[in-house]
Formats: structure tokens, sequence, C-alpha cells
């Protein structure tokens, strides 16, 4: 089955990203040549298991056998839609699309700001919780804004983040994720990718 290049470079994304949640939660994991696994468990919103190559569904099966042992609840992100669990007792939560736009010279829209300190960072995610979330665990620790590869971005108004979104920078892309928005609109949504451009260099866009 052939796969498009621009899904394999978002999942790759989506694995950093795994990567700086998993380590500032110091959560043990391992990074697959076909998967990121964690070791420990899996944050609320995240997978226990991640694909990031096609055509390992052997590998990957033998992988969640071994996490089925050790954990009540097992959560897997079929990357690419290969993976036929139903089988091994796993059912679908959603379905999504990767999403990927070229490369777009913008800079921050009005009112939108680099999140840089931990207070700022709370007063953040108090606003991810209201728009997005009922999460009782602090979802973001400070750890996040001392890595140079994840961004936090958001509109501040009257003293609380009514819009924002998290830029995460790979080597090859910037990953656009946790867009929130107390007026959710095409807008809205269209500002958290400018944002997360805006910080990305001359990357493409991704997400999912």
């Amino acid at each position: 089955m052939s796969i498009d290049e621009r899904a394999l470079t978002a999942a790759r994304n989506n694995a950093d990203w795994y990567e700086a949640m998993f380590t500032t939660h110091g959560l043990r994991y391992v990074r697959r040549p076909y998967a990121f696994v964690g070791q420990d468990g899996a944050l609320p919103f995240h997978s226990n298991l991640t694909g990031v190559a096609p055509d390992q569904e052997a590998a990957i099966i033998r992988e969640l056998a071994g996490l089925v042992s050790r954990f009540e609840r097992v959560v897997v992100k079929d990357s690419f839609c290969q993976l036929e669990l139903e089988q091994n007792g796993f059912r679908t939560l959603f379905e999504a699309f990767w999403i990927w736009r070229d490369h777009v010279r913008s800079g921050l829209p009005a009112g939108w700001r680099i999140v840089n300190n931990t207070s700022e960072l709370t007063i953040w995610g108090e606003g991810w919780r209201r728009c997005t979330s009922s999460a009782e665990c602090r979802m973001f620790p400070d750890l996040l804004l001392d890595r140079e590869d994840v961004i936090f971005l958001g509109r501040l108004e009257a003293g609380r983040f009514t819009d924002g979104c998290i830029a995460n920078l790979s080597n090859e892309c910037v990953g656009l994720s946790n867009v929130f928005a107390e007026s959710p609109s095409q807008r809205s949504i269209a500002e958290a990718a400018n944002a997360a451009s805006s910080v990305g260099g001359r990357f493409p866009l991704v997400g999912f």
C-alpha cells in the first residue's frame, strides 16, 4: 500500500510531540522504527502506542500484546489505517485524517503572543481546559517551556487566553495541536494555523 510521504512526515512529528509530553511528565517510552511506545501507561488524550511507519502490523501487534499484559486499558493510534485490531479486542474510538499545509509566510495574528513564563502557561492551560477538556490533571508542565521544540501560543484578552494552540517543531515540519477557542470558527482555526506557521520557519504545517 502506497502511503503519502506527507502522512509519514506528520506521523513522525506527532511522535516528537509524544516524546516531549512523556519526557516532561516523567514517563518512560521507547521509539521503535515503526512506533512510539509508552512504557508507563498513557497520558489523557494520548495513545500508549502511535505508529510512525506503514506495513508493520505484525511488529505493532507484538508490541501491543506486551502492553495489554501490563495495563488495563491500552490505546493505539493507527496512523495509516492499516491495522485490523478488532480480533484482538480493540474498538474504534474515533477516526481522523492527517492534515498538511505548505509553508505560508505569516506573522502572529493580531492579539496573539508566545507564552513565555509559568504564570502565563497556567492561564493558557485554564483557557485550554475551559474550551476543550475536563481533565483533572495538569496536562502541560512548566518544563515544556524549557524546550525549544514546543511553543505555546494564544490570544490574551482581559487576563485570560480566549484562543490558543501548540506548535511543536520537528526537523522537517511544524505540528499544530491543542487548538482551542471560546468562539470556534473557521477564522479561529486559521489564526491558530498562522500563529503556528509564524514560529515554524519555512517548514510546512501538519496535524490531524
